[in-house]
């Protein structure tokens, strides 16, 4: 037998343990202090989330039914730098969450649903920079920043060299804004293609109870009309004829699942169109979004080439 424990405020001992544990381990956390300035405190600390144990680790799905997210919008974020606050470990080509990590994760979302937080805005608050990833690899998009303030005084003088790197940092800026459009357009058809899913088991669902209902009213209806005999000279010496329940219900539900199967098909057909339409946007948005960080990694290393360019000029 399990004996759970509560407090005296009725509230379970382990659920208060482990809220206790998040707000000590994340008391200076930037992204945690960013949720309670928002008022955010009541979504934080949801029903999944306190169910967690800080001896355990869970899958991408696990995580996601916990936080209640998908597996596929869980890995998005690990395609981005917010990979290294959340902090996932890597086993081939999957992935392992502690207590933290999934509190992270859960933070970030909730953030980016109800504070309108884009993840540029919580990179800068961790203080991090947007990266672009190249093999794999996560390459940064800005310098540090003496390497700024070194590079900006060498030009000071040269207004060419000036209006040049403004050039580049407008380029960065118009690319990072494509790449970050892109990232939202797909979340959101990922959200369209979760509610198709729901609505197809919904349909499903409305189509049946309208044919216990439909069923119910014709039976009633049949077995009124067959016990009703109409008068005539015989029939004032012959009996009533014996209802055939058993078949009266057969032939009702025989003609009557065969309307529901075809509603349901028609029905189901639109919503998978919908889907395939949807499926072939995301493929798009795909193409574009490779597209546009294929051309931000070209830039980033031809910036790379005309620094050296510069600095070995200066040298001279």
């Amino acid at each position: 037998m399990i004996v759970e424990i509560y407090s005296a405020g009725g509230e379970n001992v382990e659920s208060l343990d482990m809220k206790e544990l998040l707000i000590k381990d994340f008391e200076n956390d930037p992204i945690y202090r960013m949720a309670v300035l928002n008022g955010l405190e009541d979504s934080v600390f949801t029903n999944g989330i306190l169910s967690l144990h800080k001896d355990m680790t869970y899958s991408t799905v696990e995580a996601g039914r916990i936080i209640e997210r998908s597996d596929s919008t869980i890995r998005n974020h690990f395609r981005s730098d917010l990979i290294e606050y959340i902090q996932p470990e890597k086993f081939g080509k999957f992935y392992r969450l502690n207590y933290k990590s999934v509190f992270r994760l859960h933070l970030i979302f909730v953030l980016m649903d109800k504070a309108s937080k884009t993840s540029v805005d919580l990179l800068a608050e961790l203080g991090m920079q947007p990266g672009v990833s190249m093999g794999g690899n996560v390459k940064r998009v800005q310098r540090e920043s003496h390497d700024i303030q070194e590079y900006g005084e060498q030009l000071q003088n040269n207004y060419e060299e000036r209006l040049l790197t403004m050039e580049r940092n407008l380029g960065y800026q118009s690319k990072m804004l494509n790449i970050l459009k892109y990232e939202k357009d797909i979340s959101d058809i990922e959200r369209k293609l979760e509610r198709k899913e729901v609505e197809i088991d919904q349909i499903k669902t409305d189509a049946y109870m309208k044919f216990l209902e439909e069923k119910q009213t014709q039976l009633l209806s049949t077995s009124l009309k067959k016990s009703i005999q109409k008068p005539s000279f015989l029939g004032l010496f012959k009996k009533p004829d014996n209802i055939d329940v058993d078949q009266i219900n057969k032939d009702v539900e025989t003609k009557l699942k065969e309307k529901m199967d075809q509603e349901i098909k028609e029905k189901i057909n639109v919503a998978r169109k919908e889907i395939e339409a949807l499926k072939e946007e995301k493929r798009k948005v795909d193409t574009l979004l490779q597209q546009e960080r294929d051309a931000f990694s070209n830039m980033q290393l031809d910036s790379d080439v005309d620094d050296k360019k510069l600095l070995s000029a200066n040298i001279k």
